[in-house]
């Protein structure tokens, strides 16, 4: 997935009033202001409130559903949403070109308390989710990198992931908010 396609992607998601987190490869990238290698993906983390206008808009772009992660999805509702229906948490859009949407699912409650809504091995938390980055001189919201660390855990690391934790080694501890 080229950055071009990540940066209008986010911004019509963001436009349509989606919350959205960059994570994964184009997470540590944001982090760090460049692309490091290519990408054949865009993981997202979505606030569950966003998550059928998500699905919507990514149907909207060209994506079809491919497959739920079976082993971490959870089926959720939520009473915002315009239909009642269950959603899974884990999933994956692909697009006919060959690129893929990889969505995970939070919710964040008033007070700032977020909760997995998927099966990992480690939490997401309100600090995790203050993460700044630019994709293209774009700023986007992402996961910090001690989040993105985190999220490395729990499964065996093919090369690409090995090499995105050195490379979480030089971004910055502390985020600082786009101007």
């Amino acid at each position: 997935m080229r950055p071009d396609h990540v940066v209008s992607l986010y911004l019509a998601l963001e436009a349509d009033g989606i919350r959205l987190w960059l994570m994964g490869g184009w997470g540590v990238d944001a982090l760090l202001g460049r692309q490091t290698w290519d990408h054949h993906d865009l993981d997202v983390l979505v606030e569950a409130r966003s998550l059928e206008r998500l699905c919507e808009q990514l149907r909207h772009f060209g994506f079809d559903f491919e497959y739920e992660w079976d082993e971490e999805a959870w089926w959720i509702e939520d009473p915002s949403w315009s239909r009642a229906e269950k959603l899974p948490t884990a999933f994956v859009y692909g697009h006919p070109d060959g690129r893929e949407i990889d969505v995970h699912v939070v919710r964040v409650e008033d007070g700032g308390h977020v909760t997995t809504l998927w099966t990992v091995p480690y939490a997401i938390t309100a600090a995790g989710l203050d993460g700044h980055g630019t994709v293209a001189a774009q700023p986007v919201r992402c996961l910090t990198a001690e989040m993105q660390r985190l999220a490395h855990i729990g499964y065996e690391l093919p090369p690409h992931h090995l090499a995105d934790l050195t490379l979480l080694s030089e971004a910055p501890v502390s985020p600082v908010p786009p101007d």
